[in-house]
């Protein structure tokens, strides 16, 4: 995983001690070992597995190719982007796709 990757996973751990954030950030993008990563922070090789695990699902919970936007908008506006995301994300997790034609362009 690149620190780019890492990054964009950020606002997803924030209910992960900074202590386990960094962990996982040593593993994931350092290379360094779980069995390391424990005997540095003095955590268990489980513990550090389960740290892990838990960035590695909420990796996989954004899809690789979706993008982190952060913009200043009027109220109405938020809300619709809100919405869209709202939207998106429910048709992830229904399994349907995102049709091209009923999202307006970003680039």
């Amino acid at each position: 995983m690149t620190a780019k990757d890492f990054k964009s996973l950020m606002p997803r751990l924030k209910r992960m001690t900074v202590g386990n954030v960094e962990i996982a950030r040593r593993v994931l993008v350092d290379g360094i070992s779980q069995v390391d990563a424990a005997t540095e922070s003095g955590l268990s090789k489980q513990r550090v597995g389960a740290v892990i695990k838990a960035v590695e699902a909420a990796a996989r919970a954004i899809p690789p190719d979706w993008e982190q936007v952060e913009v200043w908008l009027p109220p109405e506006l938020a809300a619709q982007v809100r919405q869209m995301a709202e939207e998106a994300r429910a048709q992830l997790t229904t399994g349907g796709g995102i049709l091209s034609s009923s999202w307006p362009s970003t680039r």
